[in-house]
């Protein structure tokens, strides 16, 4: 439990996350999808809204309250995914398909 308190773990969380979102950003530009400010500030409220869901099972299952988890879980978890794909058709709208 020590290490998930340190500095350095959560330094490695930050490169991950950096690392992600560049990543992110290349697929996108490969696919011609622009990216304007406010689809960023979705990208990164979605993410924030996944995180918790992970976060909420992940502690309620540590606490053992499975129930809870269970039905957080489902929740939380249909809200993301529909959220997911909502946010997909967002970005992908009024892009032409690729010709490949």
């Amino acid at each position: 439990m020590d290490f998930i308190n340190s500095g350095i773990f959560w330094m490695i969380e930050g490169v991950f996350l950096c690392v992600s979102l560049a990543g992110f950003k290349i697929w996108m530009d490969d696919r011609a999808i622009g990216l304007s400010l406010w689809k960023w500030a979705l990208v990164i409220i979605w993410v924030c809204l996944f995180g918790i869901t992970i976060a909420f099972v992940g502690t309620s299952l540590g606490e053992g309250e499975v129930v809870a988890a269970t039905k957080g879980g489902l929740l939380f978890g249909l809200v993301t995914a529909i959220s997911g794909v909502v946010l997909w058709r967002l970005l992908n709208s009024g892009n032409k398909p690729n010709d490949r």
